[in-house]
């Protein structure tokens, strides 16, 4: 059950990254790619660092980073490979500029305790009831039947 929340997680931020900015056709102008952000038209960002490895067992590594500072890095590790108590702990961080030229760092965890966010954006409650919760799970016994 953990390790399909996990993996739905991952499945859920995948589509949410690659949903976020659709491509449009290059403007025969500029003759550079772009991408539509809300009604705004942006010049496409390239690619300039991308890792991905994937071990047998499930675990993985993956990051890439744009040419504008952006950046995603995850790392998956699959506990108790082959067992009733099999889970994918994933950890994992991302950043990018908004709008205003602001920094949005954002670090996570998710695993058998929940999914923790801390980051620039994020209110450092949402954060510490995150933490809170992740605690009283790892305390209280898991029920296997």
């Amino acid at each position: 059950m953990v390790k399909s929340c996990a993996l739905l997680l991952i499945c859920v931020s995948a589509f949410a990254f690659a949903t976020a900015a659709t491509i449009r056709d290059r403007p025969a102008a500029i003759g550079k790619p772009a991408v539509v952000v809300g009604q705004q038209v942006k010049d496409f960002v390239p690619i300039v660092r991308s890792v991905a490895e994937r071990k047998d067992d499930g675990s993985f590594v993956f990051s890439y980073e744009g040419a504008d500072g952006s950046q995603r890095e995850e790392v998956g590790i699959v506990k108790n490979a082959g067992t009733d108590e099999e889970t994918l702990e994933v950890s994992g961080s991302y950043r990018y500029f908004d709008v205003d030229g602001q920094l949005i760092e954002v670090r996570y965890t998710a695993g058998e305790n929940g999914f923790v966010p801390q980051g620039t954006n994020i209110p450092q409650e949402i954060t510490a009831a995150a933490q809170a919760a992740a605690e009283v799970a790892r305390r209280q016994p898991v029920e296997v039947k």
